[in-house]
């Protein structure tokens, strides 16, 4: 069974790089961390979810993703996830969990972890290594 095509909009320019140095939780990444790089690469399952963000659509395969041995989270592993937390999690927490799985629903998110061997890279030039690296998975759609 084929996974279908999944969207991001982001710059004209191209999407922006993941910072592989700023490793979050799935919580922080959706509640906390949007508009900043982190190692997570949020798309979604639906084009018509993100159609209010501004930028260029860009789509991409997630089996391409995962081929390449990079780690794709998709919408329904997500929620559930999100949903053992609020579970599992004390109030503070819980609430955090509780926003992240509103935000992820409505954008029907799903999620890319880039797994990346930067080992070779000097520190200040990863993002934009990683950020040469991604762009091959996206396309104007």
């Amino acid at each position: 069974m084929s996974i279908p095509l999944h969207y991001r909009k982001d710059s004209p320019n191209g999407i922006t790089p993941p910072n592989p140095d700023n490793v979050v939780t799935l919580v922080e990444h959706i509640t906390k961390c949007r508009g900043l790089k982190t190692h997570l690469t949020s798309v979604s399952a639906r084009e018509e979810s993100i159609r209010h963000f501004g930028g260029e659509l860009y789509s991409t395969s997630p089996e391409e993703v995962i081929a390449n041995s990079h780690r794709f989270v998709a919408h329904t592993a997500v929620r559930e996830e999100l949903r053992l937390l609020i579970q599992a999690s004390k109030r503070a927490e819980r609430v955090l969990a509780q926003r992240a799985l509103q935000y992820a629903e409505k954008a029907h998110e799903a999620v890319i972890s880039w797994e990346f061997d930067f080992s070779h890279v000097d520190r200040k030039d990863r993002i934009n290594w990683c950020g040469s690296q991604i762009q091959p998975f996206f396309r104007r759609a």
